[in-house]
């Protein structure tokens, strides 16, 4: 009884100390991918802007996240859409997305700020400048944005004078489906705030400290849990018949 009690405790701690050992090498490799993924994104953002000529060569812009880029067009002001529950500093509000034709057929989704919901009524938010003459721009290129939880579909109706096109999320197909051009990209427009919209974004980081910390967490149970194997299995009953010895 005595030795199927032992083997079956031995069983057990060896199982706990494999899994707390898997987990924190796993941690570690979440911590190289993502020491791997700021060194490519530091790269990124150190080359020079792509400017037209260069957009014009680059038909896959999706694949050069991060890249900088320096964009000349026309706003299309009237196919803007006001993405919602985005804050700012704990404040309500939305991202303000507008497509910006850059070469003829073709567009580029830009993310051009940050606007403040109307205190009173969500469906407005405070008053946004499109300038009508040709604009310059300084972005940089954007992943897919993020998706945020939506209970139904967005309806697409017809857009009264003064309303605003207001949505959960914008992925790729809605993108393409609001203009005729064809969507080269999402780009996020960087600069100093202007136009009412606020452009302070958050610093892109991908720190791997928190891994390490979690894999130095999993590798110390590990260690616990063998030492207490250790002790109570063979080092406690050692003591304990030397005592009685």
């Amino acid at each position: 009884m005595n030795k199927g009690r032992s083997w079956i405790v031995l069983l057990a701690a060896l199982a706990a100390v494999l899994l707390t050992l898997r987990l924190g090498w796993w941690q570690l490799s979440r911590a190289e991918e993502k020491i791997h993924y700021q060194t490519q994104l530091d790269a990124q953002m150190q080359l020079p802007p792509l400017e037209t000529s260069s957009l014009l060569q680059s038909p896959a812009l999706w694949d050069q996240t991060h890249r900088r880029v320096s964009l000349v067009g026309t706003w299309l002001p009237e196919k803007t859409v006001y993405l919602d529950n985005r804050s700012h500093k704990g404040r309500p509000g939305f991202w303000v997305m507008t497509p910006l034709t850059w070469s003829q057929g073709q567009v580029v989704w830009v993310q051009r700020g940050w606007v403040a919901r109307d205190p009173v009524d969500a469906n407005k938010a405070a008053p946004v400048q499109t300038p009508s003459q040709v604009v310059q721009i300084e972005a940089r290129i954007s992943p897919e944005l993020s998706q945020m939880t939506e209970l139904k579909a967005p309806a697409n109706l017809a857009l009264e004078v003064g309303q605003l096109r207001i949505r959960a999320n914008l992925d790729k197909q809605a993108m393409q489906s609001l203009v005729s051009e064809k969507v080269s990209a999402v780009v996020i427009q960087t600069g100093e705030d202007s136009e009412g919209l606020r452009r302070d974004w958050p610093v892109i980081s991908s720190t791997a400290e928190k891994n390490k910390g979690y894999a130095f967490q999993w590798f110390a149970l590990s260690g616990l849990i063998a030492s207490l194997y250790i002790w109570f299995q063979w080092i406690g009953p050692l003591r304990h018949a030397k005592k009685l010895s």
